[in-house]
């Protein structure tokens, strides 16, 4: 499975909004510079990440993004979920049965074996990146 860059700008927004030196809402133009992209990009990234109940935005003079949950509450499963959604790792297109339409038996063994073991790569994907928390990372990296 390929994920796409936005999982890693919304584990830095996640990072930066739980740094103990920022003791105010960080907003998205303060975000995009630090991490070097652009305001309106990160903004639906960040709209996601609401969404999903991980940041908070406050309105206003002063206004922000800031964590709803501790770090310790948030697992990379949590992230990855909020920027990519549900879809399956697999989803059949048909390919198989239009080429091989006259073993239609064969296929649907084939087919069936092939939705399963995907199905269980990603219970075994997901189980994983619940165990991972956002603060578990941030130990490691004050460790290093």
């Amino acid at each position: 499975m390929r994920l796409s860059g936005a999982v890693e700008q919304a584990c830095c927004i996640m990072a930066l909004l739980a740094d103990p030196n920022e003791t105010s809402p960080i907003t998205n133009d303060t975000l995009a510079e630090k991490m070097a992209v652009s305001p309106t990009y990160l903004k639906k990234i960040s709209r996601k990440l609401v969404v999903a109940q991980l940041i908070i935005s406050t309105q206003g003079a002063g206004g922000g993004f800031i964590l709803a949950r501790e770090m310790s509450q948030v697992t990379l499963h949590d992230v990855v979920l909020a920027i990519e959604g549900e879809a399956p790792f697999f989803q059949s297109r048909g390919i198989i049965e239009r080429v091989f339409a006259t073993r239609r038996h064969q296929v649907e063994i084939g087919m069936n074996m092939i939705e399963k073991v995907f199905s269980e790569a990603q219970q075994k994907w997901n189980y994983y990146l619940k165990t991972v928390t956002l603060e578990d990372i941030a130990k490691e990296v004050m460790r290093g």
